[in-house]
């Protein structure tokens, strides 16, 4: 291995990108792809308790609603802000850090004697989420092999995201249906301060990304990860082919800015942080209304008892993971852009056409169509963090996913009160509304898209 002047000469990448997938993959994908799960759970939990929570502490609808865009705001600037230190102190000490912090927020969530506590308790879970997302996805990106990398990340993101707010659901239906009411709801967030701990401690066994120690020049350290790796997939998989390849990767000297990983996607890659922008705005809005205004449509229009709408908003999630699980699989094999495409823009027009007949269907079909807009809506939402993470350098890659979560965010945020206000008007400019939105970002995807299945990502992002 050569090092001349700042760059380094390696074949550490292509080492681990040619590895078959096995059992130490596995593992990695478990312990980081937990944190999203956790993500989805903790999110998930103050959707369904939160007919419970309105109740208890006597909130308006809008304070209510409220308690998802709260959550965003702190999930969007911990996505800015920790994801950007990932590309400074590292994937490792960041996706231990925001652990740290969501099972802070969980906790006090669950200790919350007021309306403000409980405000304050989901802002701060949200900050650790947003850092977890910039930080873990990077970390997964940068260990998958390039052939299952869509597949990889696709479903660590997005099928373990699902899973829990699946799982979500059901605890907080038995939790508030069996428990004193009082009660209950804070044992469903005592549940994700329990998950949050487990997943902390399997974290710190995890290496540092062997892609970020070469970028600060700790080749060592990144050649005894690699050999480790390829010692225990041997164990499963037997002798490993080998590897004449070799990529150049720059290395950072003296101390970098907090700023650097931002001034390198704004520079550099403007149209692919404007896709990746309106790639999560466009998803967030439908995304996170099924934790805010969907439960409102079952316990308002229906008349579905409060503690009914965990369960029932459990089966349309349950949709949205298998949609995933399909999804995430044709990302390896048709390609990133079609499968954006075809999720963002069949997810639409679902919307569109649930808003047209609504009035004329009765509450059964109407879950077997919302599980059918769910089923494309959280394979869209899901499946553009492959091919984000992919689109930026190891330098900037916590940073490009962080600012795009961030940004993406704002649709979570703003989407809520614009359909609760369009809910006075009827559910045919719910729907309609989010289909359009759910569109614009199909669009976005066939005009600006990449396509990098199967690239190696210092190919796909050109990282020099």
């Amino acid at each position: 291995m050569a090092r001349k002047n700042t760059e380094i000469t390696t074949s550490l990448p292509p080492r681990l990108d040619r590895l078959p997938w096995s059992a130490w993959h596995w593992k990695v994908w478990l312990i980081l792809a937990g944190g999203m799960l956790l993500e989805g759970f903790v999110l998930s939990v103050g959707g369904s308790t939160l007919s419970t929570v309105e109740k208890l502490f006597s909130l308006t609808s809008e304070e209510a609603v409220a308690l998802t865009p709260i959550f965003l705001v702190g999930e969007m600037v911990g996505g800015i802000y920790l994801g950007s230190m990932a590309d400074v102190r590292g994937r490792k000490q960041l996706f231990i850090i925001t652990m740290a912090i969501i099972a802070g927020g969980s906790l006090l969530s669950a200790v919350s004697v007021d309306y403000p506590m409980l405000a304050a308790s989901r802002a701060l879970a949200g900050f650790g989420i947003g850092g977890e997302l910039g930080s873990a996805i990077a970390a997964l990106e940068e260990f998958s092999p390039s052939k299952n990398r869509g597949f990889s990340v696709g479903t660590g993101n997005g099928v373990m995201f699902d899973f829990g707010t699946f799982i979500a659901g059901f605890v907080s239906f038995f939790a508030i249906s069996y428990l004193p009411v009082s009660f209950g709801w804070r044992i469903a967030f005592l549940t994700a301060f329990v998950l949050a701990g487990f997943i902390f401690v399997a974290r710190l066994d995890l290496p540092e990304s062997v892609r970020y120690l070469l970028r600060k020049g700790r080749v060592k350290e990144a050649e005894d990860i690699v050999d480790g790796i390829e010692a225990e997939v041997k164990k499963s998989k037997g002798k490993l082919s080998d590897v004449k390849d070799t990529v150049n990767i720059p290395v950072d000297e003296g101390k970098v800015p907090a700023t650097e990983g931002f001034g390198v996607i704004f520079r550099k890659y403007k149209k692919r942080i404007a896709l990746s922008w309106i790639l999560n705005f466009c998803e967030t809005w439908p995304y996170y209304a099924a934790f805010s205004i969907i439960p409102l449509i079952f316990t308002k229009i229906y008349l579905i008892p409060s503690k009914d709408t965990g369960l029932i908003l459990s089966v349309v999630l349950g949709a949205g993971v298998l949609g995933v699980l399909v999804w995430a699989y044709l990302l390896d094999i048709i390609g990133r852009r079609p499968v954006i495409m075809i999720t963002y823009i069949v997810a639409g027009v679902v919307a569109i056409i649930l808003g047209v007949v609504v009035h004329s269907i009765d509450f059964v079909v109407f879950i077997a169509i919302l599980s059918l807009m769910y089923f494309f809506t959280y394979a869209a939402a899901a499946l553009l963090y492959p091919q984000i993470g992919e689109m930026f350098p190891t330098r900037a890659r916590g940073s490009g996913l962080g600012t795009a979560i961030g940004f993406g965010r704002l649709g979570g945020i703003i989407g809520p009160f614009v359909l609760l206000a369009l809910l006075n008007y009827g559910l045919l400019y719910v729907f309609v509304v989010t289909g359009i939105v759910l569109i614009i970002g199909g669009i976005a995807e066939v005009v600006l898209g990449p396509e990098l299945k199967g690239e190696s990502l210092e190919k796909a992002s050109n990282d020099t």
